[in-house]
């Protein structure tokens, strides 16, 4: 049996600090390839005789069990297996492939996978209509055929025979014993200010944290300056007069706890000269038209640190108002609430049966799909906390997280996502409903517990959001570019058919929910992450430097 550690196998080439550590066997005949060893923070921790694990965390960060905070994936070994782990909210990613008979591939990325020989290139198109109804992909596949992807707090066991999968954690239940609002509210913020604080740079290093102008980042950052001496920067985009902004309240926010607030402007030539690098940075295709905003504002971040706070996770963790349409579909709705959640990420569900080539069998293809959110529905009893637990697996493990590590790693920065913590979203699924969402107001207890750390402006504003501009961009500066990407794409050919994309984007057959912007940046993305994986130059798409 051999072991395959970075560029060299164990025993033998193995590097040196490696072959320390690895002493096991996993059964005649059975070989594991480590393809990540020694990338942006891979480590092996073990000692002679001791069973070695290695690890792609922050280097204070390797977990001490299934539920452990922070961002880590890993291997450890034990009972003549192979046992990979990934964090239980999904910070960090993880792929495996199986390509012969007793062999496992894995690594942090899908380039570390992809450039093992024997993996083949294939892409999956059942994945790729997933993609066109998310903008992400859920659910543990990836677009390349037999590359899979573990699932947030599962553990994958090989010991030479096929990858068994199993959840090591979940979400906890609602606690329904009587506790008084203010002693739940004084609780969540000493805990806020707890995983604020295990976030934050090392001690003198400067405070930098991304504003949108919204309660989740303002809060993040608010705590985080409430005692400490050192600099303070705020991140904040604009995309430019006219397009609307957040500007007035991240200033807000910034001027209220003493930080220097930043602001990077995003442009449609921006989006013409980093959207190939971007998209194809990420080892799954992410169609958030904020992709290229987020590369420039970690590209800008870099040069003050390299950790970047930020308020991902304050919607799906605390009962954010994206819940809101399901919630009104569930009380006057004959709808099934699959159709409803597909349907509320406003991409291609809608427009797959005109879309799609037949072959591919939109409408057994859109079932699959729609029997599979109802059952994670179905796992929770109360809409609100089933609509909760369904945006941290998907929103969260799958599409925010992945997005911030791969794209701050391009640039050398480790986003940290307060919200996002463990410790924190169990917290909050333990609330009782009304804490989480009261009446109208979202995230009720969250914004109490902070109304005296952030102006009363943010905290009572309706969310807004970050919206980008692709209407207009698709409608002016980024027409023609569209057009020549899209249009005759041999990498797009095989699954859409050429004259509904020549609809969209000439404006025409767009239904009742036209959307037509942030579908093109949709079908954009995956045309430019299927043309990265394609290209014989490259080892692959999702590559860290």
């Amino acid at each position: 049996m051999r072991v395959r550690v970075g560029g060299g196998w164990w025993p033998g080439q193995a590097p040196a600090e490696a072959v320390s550590a690895l002493r096991t066997t996993l059964g005649p005949g059975a070989r594991i390839l480590v393809v990540e060893h020694g990338g942006r923070s891979a480590h092996v921790v073990g000692a002679p005789g001791a069973l070695p694990q290695v690890w792609d965390a922050d280097p204070d960060r390797v977990p001490d069990g299934p539920g452990a905070p922070g961002a880590w994936v890993g291997a450890r070994w034990g009972a003549d297996r192979l046992h990979l782990v990934r964090d239980p909210i999904g910070h960090r990613s993880l792929y495996w492939a199986t390509p012969a008979e007793g062999v496992l591939v894995f690594a942090s990325t899908l380039a570390g996978v992809l450039a093992v020989p024997g993996v083949e290139r294939g892409i999956d198109p059942e994945a790729v209509v997933r993609f066109l109804v998310y903008a992400y992909l859920p659910g543990g596949r990836s677009l390349v055929r037999g590359i899979h992807a573990l699932p947030a707090g599962h553990r994958l066991s090989f010991g030479g025979e096929a990858p068994r999968v199993v959840r090591e954690w979940e979400l906890p239940p609602v606690d329904e014993a009587p506790v008084a609002e203010a002693a739940l509210r004084d609780t969540l913020r000493a805990e806020l200010e707890a995983v604020v604080d295990a976030h934050l740079p090392a001690p003198g290093a400067p405070v930098s944290a991304t504003l949108s102008g919204g309660i989740d980042s303002s809060l993040v950052l608010a705590l985080a300056t409430r005692r400490r001496e050192v600099p303070a920067v705020a991140w904040s985009i604009t995309f430019g007069a006219p397009h609307r902004d957040e500007l007035e309240f991240s200033a807000l926010l910034a001027a209220h706890v003493g930080a220097e607030h930043r602001v990077v402007s995003v442009t449609p030539a921006d989006v013409r000269a980093r959207f190939d690098a971007t998209v194809q940075a990420l080892s799954a295709p992410n169609g958030d038209p904020l992709t290229v905003p987020n590369d420039r504002l970690f590209a800008a971040a870099a040069e003050v640190g390299d950790t970047l706070l930020n308020g991902e996770g304050g919607d799906p963790t605390f009962g954010g108002p994206k819940n809101g349409p399901m919630l009104l579909s569930a009380l006057f709705d004959d709808d099934r609430p699959g159709p409803a959640y597909l349907r509320a990420h406003q991409r291609l569900y809608d427009d797959l049966d005109g879309l799609l080539h037949a072959d591919l069998d939109p409408a057994g293809l859109r079932t699959t799909l729609e029997d599979e959110v109802e059952a994670e529905l179905g796992a929770r009893a109360g809409m609100v906390d089933a609509l909760m637990a369904v945006n941290v697996v998907y929103k969260g493990a799958w599409h925010i997280l992945p997005k911030v590590d791969q794209l701050g790693a391009v640039h050398g920065v480790r986003p940290r996502s307060p919200l996002f913590d463990v410790r924190l979203v169990e917290r909050a699924f333990r609330m009782p409903g009304p804490y989480k969402r009261r009446g109208a107001v979202e995230k009720y207890l969250l914004k109490e517990a902070v109304r005296d750390r952030v102006p009363a402006a943010i905290v009572d504003r309706p969310k807004s959001g970050m919206m980008v501009p692709v209407e207009a961009w698709f409608a002016g500066e980024l027409r023609e570019w569209a057009r020549e990407r899209l249009m005759d794409s041999p990498h797009l050919c095989p699954f859409l058919r050429r004259e509904v994309l020549e609809d969209l984007l000439a404006g025409r057959r767009l239904g009742l929910r036209p959307r037509r912007g942030v579908k093109l940046w949709c079908l954009l993305t995956l045309e430019s992450w299927l043309r990265g994986v394609a290209t014989p130059d490259r080892s692959a798409v999702g590559a860290r430097p």
